[in-house]
């Protein structure tokens, strides 16, 4: 295609010398063609949507500015993500701090609830012992014999997990709670033994679902294992 073409009237242009596609292909190599034309870019018209047409500057300008929202939107995602993983590491380094002050295994449960109660604002926290806690600590340990049951099957998967609990399982794990919820949970291993979890939990079902990850709580758990506190054996 040359600029012969192009300067040609309007009379002698006939569908058979220019069609659509080459008038795309020019503009495409011609980016800057309507600049100094302002008046042919207001009368040039394109469909929106239905009813009526718009200018191509005024279409430009809406895409422009979905663009700009699009953009701002995204940002201001990026920017809450930041903040949040901020405010995450702040409570998580507070929550260590408190738990390095711990001498003795006894004290670790009330500090791990307080903490991520405190520190990181969820509704219901819980820490527990299993039975075979007070095998590996002796007697100062507070084991819950009595919700072990529920609380072994909500850990069969040996892993940390999120999902909705039923009532039953919401009160076995966290005893301030009677109602249907949901929850984000932990085991605790001490040599590939299983003696306690920790776990975070909401009324709202939604709250901890599938999607919310576990990274934070299984740090945690890994952090409480390794305390000196939880590798202290009882004396003979």
């Amino acid at each position: 295609m040359t600029g012969d073409t192009f300067s040609k009237s309007s009379a002698e242009l006939s569908p058979e010398t220019l069609n659509a596609d080459d008038v795309e292909l020019f503009l495409m190599h011609h980016p800057d063609f309507f600049e100094g034309r302002k008046e042919l870019l207001e009368a040039l018209e394109i469909p929106h949507g239905g009813a009526g047409s718009i200018s191509l500057v005024e279409r430009q300008v809406a895409a422009l500015r979905e663009r700009n929202i699009a953009m701002r939107s995204h940002l201001a995602e990026l920017t809450h993500n930041a903040e949040t993983s901020e405010s995450i590491l702040e409570a998580t380094q507070q929550m260590i701090l408190a738990l390095l002050q711990c001498s003795e295994v006894s004290g670790l449960k009330p500090t791990i609830e307080a903490g991520l109660l405190d520190f990181f604002g969820v509704e219901y926290a819980s820490h527990v012992w299993l039975s075979a806690a007070s095998e590996a600590f002796g007697e100062g340990v507070a084991c819950e014999t009595d919700r072990q049951d529920i609380i072994e099957t909500l850990l069969r998967r040996q892993r940390a997990y999120c999902g909705v609990f039923r009532a039953d399982e919401m009160l076995a794990m966290f005893p301030g709670c009677d109602s249907e919820g949901s929850a984000a949970i932990a085991p605790l291993h001490l040599n590939n033994v299983l003696i306690g979890a920790i776990g975070v939990g909401s009324s709202d079902v939604h709250r901890y679902d599938s999607s919310v990850g576990t990274l934070f709580l299984e740090h945690l758990a890994d952090v409480i294992m390794h305390l000196p506190s939880a590798e202290k054996t009882p004396t003979a």
